[in-house]
């Protein structure tokens, strides 16, 4: 029989304690707007855990312990990708990691990616029974009790954090005063987490980005912002960015905004082009396009729609545009 519920009326730790004390085995599911989470159990024990929105963790979990470097990183996925395997399958059959090693870190990204479910606000969950095959990774496995005393931590520790951190929809941005007096001293994980940092990309971008599992990244942008190296960009209003939506459209005809959305890729028939192109036949006045981008909004609701228009915000070169993909953002995100 299924379990089924949400994390505001079901906490999660009551939830594995659950699944841990009846000696579960199966897979649990839990889903935040984009973001999913599997947790794969074993006679209660969590033996596996992936998440959709940190793709190449792994990859970045063992680049940072200097198991493998940033070459042997793109080329086992470029490898990976032809073969049609999964990265640590690459990395063993080539020679650069072994086996016992490769579980031993494939625990720790699943480790850090239940420690992440913990820091969520909402979220929907469901767990099923089911045959798991334990090839290769029997015998590893996460202690459940542990797991709840380290998460209570860090979500009393990023609590502080947050306090500096406003909101993960915030924009990062380098420092424009920073002290060039003297040499600037950072650890390689704040070297790092500075690279990712455009200007334009959001704290929660930048978190997807960086390969680090939340509580890091937040503990890492912490340091950063103490330090006067990197400050919270607020953005702009919605009513603000309406009136610019206004101001920019209005200056550009049906053709060019129709070669606007061919030079940004999106297909005739892609929703994201349908949304786009409804709002701007409605840039009349602020009222009317508020109206559009919140109709359009209601229709983005996959997972793969909705990282489409993330992408879209984050790499979008056409000025004109700029305002109305920010304003459908926050509406499908808001």
């Amino acid at each position: 029989m299924p379990i089924k519920g949400n994390l505001e009326t079901f906490h999660l730790s009551s939830l594995l304690q659950m699944l841990n004390y009846d000696r579960k085995t199966g897979k649990l599911i839990i889903k935040c707007e984009s973001n999913e989470v599997q947790i794969f159990f074993h006679e209660g024990d969590i033996i596996f855990a992936s998440e959709t929105q940190k793709t190449n963790r792994l990859g970045e979990l063992l680049k940072n312990n200097g198991i493998i470097s940033q070459q042997v990183l793109e080329e086992c996925l470029a490898l990976s990708r032809k073969k049609r395997h999964g990265l640590g399958k690459t990395l063993v059959q080539e020679g650069y990691i072994s086996l016992e090693r490769l579980n031993a870190f494939l625990l720790k990204q699943a480790e850090n990616t239940v420690y992440n479910v913990f820091l969520w606000e909402t979220g929907e969950f469901e767990y099923n029974d089911t045959e798991l095959n334990l090839k290769g990774v029997i015998g590893n496995k996460l202690n459940t009790m542990n797991i709840l005393l380290e998460a209570s931590r860090r979500i009393d520790e990023v609590e502080i954090f947050k306090k500096q951190i406003p909101s993960e929809k915030a924009v990062l941005k380098i420092a424009g005063t920073m002290d060039n007096s003297g040499e600037i001293k950072l650890n390689a994980d704040e070297w790092r987490f500075l690279s990712m940092i455009d200007g334009r990309s959001t704290v929660r971008q930048v978190f997807d980005k960086s390969g680090f599992d939340d509580f890091a990244a937040y503990r890492v942008l912490n340091s950063l912002i103490s330090s006067g190296r990197v400050e919270i960009s607020q953005s702009m209003t919605s009513s603000g960015l309406t009136r610019e939506a206004l101001k920019h459209l209005g200056e550009i005809d049906s053709r060019q905004f129709r070669e606007a959305l061919d030079n940004l890729g999106l297909k005739r028939s892609s929703i994201l082009r349908v949304a786009l192109s409804a709002i701007f036949r409605e840039a009349i006045d602020e009222e009317q396009i508020m109206a559009a981008i919140e109709k359009e909004a209601e229709k983005i609701k996959k997972s793969k729609e909705k990282n489409a228009l993330d992408k879209l915000r984050e790499k979008n070169r056409v000025p004109f545009m700029k305002e109305i993909i920010e304003l459908l953002w926050q509406s499908v995100n808001g």
